[in-house]
C-alpha cells in the first residue's frame, strides 16, 4: 500500500466528520420520477435537509482503500456539532490517530506525534452539519439496492463542471429517512469504499470531545503582518531587515516552547525568507549535510536542497536564517546584507 493510501483514509475521515455525505445545489435527471421514483436531485435535496436539520451528528464508518497492490481498512468514529466543531478517530491494523477542531483550534494526535494550531477569526469553515460543496453536482438515480438490510437509493454523482477531474462517485441513501449508508469513489488508481455502520442525529455531545488533548497537543498560533514595523512590534526579538528586497509579509508563529518570525521579501522576482526564532537550535543540531560557512565573521551552517539554499546561525539563543532560491553563495550574500 502506498503512503498516499494513509492520506486518503484521513481525507475520508474528515469527509465523514464534517458531513460531506450530503450534497446540495444539484441538477438531476427527472425521467425516473414519472415511474414513481424521485429524481437524483430530489434524493440529494432530501439528504441535505436531513443533515442540515441536525445540530449534532455522531457515527461510525468502515473505510477500505484498495489499489492494484494492496488493500487497507480502517474504522472511523466521528462527531460534528454546531458551530464548526468536528472530531474523528481513525483506527487501522497498524496505526490510530485522532483529529478535530473546537472552532478555534484545529488539532491532530497520533501515536508518537501531535499537532495543534489556532484558527484565524475569519477562517472559512464549512458549517458542521450543512456541508454543501462549492461545485454543483449532477445526480443520476441508478435504482435501489439493499445495504446491510436497509433499502437505499443508488446515486451516481458527477460535477457539472466537466473540466474537473473528479473520481467516479456513487452514493447509497436510505429510501425512508435519507441517511447515507455507503459511498464509493474510484479515481482509476485507488478505490475507496465507505460503509456507514451507525449514524445518530441530535445527540448530546460534551464540548470536551472537540477540544485538543491538553497533555498531547501544544497549540501553535500564527499571526500575519503586512509591514516590517508591525512584525517587529509584535516580538521582543530583534528582527533583521533586508533592504535589498521588497517586504511582502511576516508571519509570527508561537508555540509553548518556541517562537519564530518568517519575513518574506521579493528581490527582483526571487523569493527571500528571513527567519528569526527561539528554541530552534535543538532541532537544527541534528541537521544533516550541513556545510560550515562564515557570515560577517559569524560561524554559520549552510544546506543546499531542491534548488534552495539555507544559511543559519545561533547567537544568544536566537537563531537567524536565510532561505533563497539559489546557491549557498547567494544565501550568504543575502545574510551579509541584513
Amino acid at each position: 500500500m502506498t503512503a498516499d493510501t494513509g492520506r486518503r483514509l484521513a481525507i475520508v475521515a474528515v469527509f465523514v466528520t464534517i458531513g460531506l455525505l450530503a450534497a446540495g445545489a444539484v441538477a438531476g435527471v427527472s425521467g425516473l420520477s414519472e415511474m414513481g421514483q424521485p429524481s437524483g436531485d430530489e434524493v440529494l435535496d432530501q439528504t441535505e435537509q436531513r443533515y442540515d436539520a441536525a445540530e449534532t451528528i455522531t457515527g461510525t464508518a468502515t473505510v477500505t482503500v484498495t489499489n492494484d497492490s494492496a488493500s487497507k481498512t480502517a474504522t472511523v468514529e466521528y462527531a460534528a456539532a454546531e458551530p464548526n466543531k468536528k472530531w474523528a478517530a481513525v483506527t487501522s491494523e497498524n496505526r490510530s490517530y485522532e483529529m478535530g477542531t473546537n472552532g478555534t483550534v484545529v488539532w491532530a494526535v497520533g501515536e508518537n506525534e501531535s499537532y495543534g494550531r489556532e484558527l484565524p477569526d475569519a477562517a472559512a469553515m464549512n458549517d458542521s452539519t450543512d456541508p454543501v460543496p462549492e461545485e454543483n453536482v449532477t445526480a443520476t438515480l441508478r435504482g435501489t439496492a439493499e445495504v446491510n438490510g436497509e433499502s437505499t437509493y443508488v446515486l451516481d454523482l458527477e460535477p457539472t463542471n466537466e473540466s474537473l477531474d473528479a473520481p467516479n462517485t456513487t452514493l447509497w441513501v436510505d429510501t425512508d429517512d435519507y441517511r447515507v449508508h455507503k459511498m464509493t469513489t474510484d479515481d482509476g488508481t485507488n478505490r475507496t469504499e465507505l460503509t456507514v455502520e451507525e449514524t445518530n442525529f441530535n445527540v448530546s455531545i460534551d464540548d470536551s470531545q472537540f477540544a485538543p488533548p491538553a497533555d498531547r497537543v501544544a497549540v501553535t498560533s500564527v499571526e500575519t503582518y503586512d509591514t516590517y514595523d508591525a512584525a517587529q512590534s509584535a516580538t521582543d526579538m530583534d528582527l533583521p531587515e533586508y533592504e535589498n528586497g521588497t517586504f511582502e509579509e511576516a508571519r509570527y508563529i508561537s508555540r509553548p516552547e518556541s517562537t519564530a518570525v518568517a519575513q518574506q521579501y521579493d528581490a527582483d522576482g526571487e523569493n527571500v525568507t528571513i527567519l528569526t526564532a527561539t528554541g530552534a537550535s535543538s532541532y537544527l543540531d541534528d541537521a544533516e549535510n550541513g556545510t560550515a560557512v562564515q557570515v560577517n565573521g559569524q560561524n554559520a551552517t549552510a544546506i543546499e536542497r531542491d534548488d534552495r539554499a539555507v544559511v543559519y546561525w545561533t547567537e544568544s539563543e536566537v537563531t537567524t536564517g536565510v532561505v533563497v532560491e539559489g546557491t549557498t553563495d547567494e544565501a550568504v550574500a543575502v545574510a551579509e546584507a541584513l
